[in-house]
């Protein structure tokens, strides 16, 4: 997978998440929970948020350690412990609220939802500073490396 393919990717991962938010958001606006389509909507959440950890941690963090300096090093470390403890959070949350939980506390199930969105939207933000910035730089200097300089003809000697 090139670069321009990870920002893509990562792009479209970001976009299900926020979208995902939003879903719950809506539900969360009501003053009683829509059950079964709030469990399909926090199971699309999840899968989301799942599908974006696997590709951050074993393609992209991978792809940019290549040829890391020291300072990218750390980013990236620092950027997968943090994912780290927000899965752990994010599988506690679930874990806590389940279908008898959210009907037993809306009110609750709201709130504790509200903390975990603010982290995976601060998540979203800090990989889009590091990833994203990162496949951007790459892509490019991946596209001014292909282009033929000056003098130079495909085919012919200069």
């Amino acid at each position: 997978m090139n670069y321009d393919e990870m920002l893509h990717t990562l792009e479209e991962h970001h976009r299900r998440i926020i979208d995902g938010i939003g879903k719950i958001e809506r539900h969360c606006a009501a003053s009683c929970p829509g059950s079964d389509q709030l469990a399909k909507d926090r199971q699309s959440l999840t899968d989301a948020s799942l599908a974006r950890s696997k590709f951050v941690s074993e393609t992209v963090v991978p792809a940019l350690l290549e040829d890391a300096d020291t300072d990218l090093r750390s980013a990236l470390s620092d950027l997968l412990v943090a994912l780290t403890a927000k899965r752990l959070m994010s599988n506690a949350h679930i874990a806590k609220w389940t279908y008898a939980s959210i009907e037993a506390d809306w009110a609750g199930y709201c709130s504790g939802a509200r903390d975990i969105w603010a982290m995976m939207k601060t998540q979203i933000e800090r990989e889009r500073r590091a990833l994203i910035t990162q496949l951007r730089l790459r892509s490019a200097d991946k596209k001014r490396a292909s282009v033929s300089r000056p003098g130079e003809f495909l085919g012919e000697d200069a």
